[in-house]
């Protein structure tokens, strides 16, 4: 059986690391895990942070 995944990218706070964190809690209550966050940081000071999770299907060999 092959799991499947689905891949996310969401704009995050990278400088309050207590928002950070709340954007981070809130988004793996999605069920999604945190695979990388880019260097990348806008005049906002936001990052991109790029997520995944398991999709419900499979596939069997």
């Amino acid at each position: 059986m092959i799991h499947l995944w689905e891949y996310d990218s969401r704009r995050i706070d990278g400088f309050n690391t207590p928002q950070q964190m709340s954007d981070l809690e809130r988004i793996g209550n999605e069920g999604w895990e945190l695979v990388l966050i880019k260097d990348d940081i806008d005049e906002e000071g936001r990052v991109t942070a790029i997520f995944k999770r398991a999709k419900l299907e499979t596939i069997s060999l």
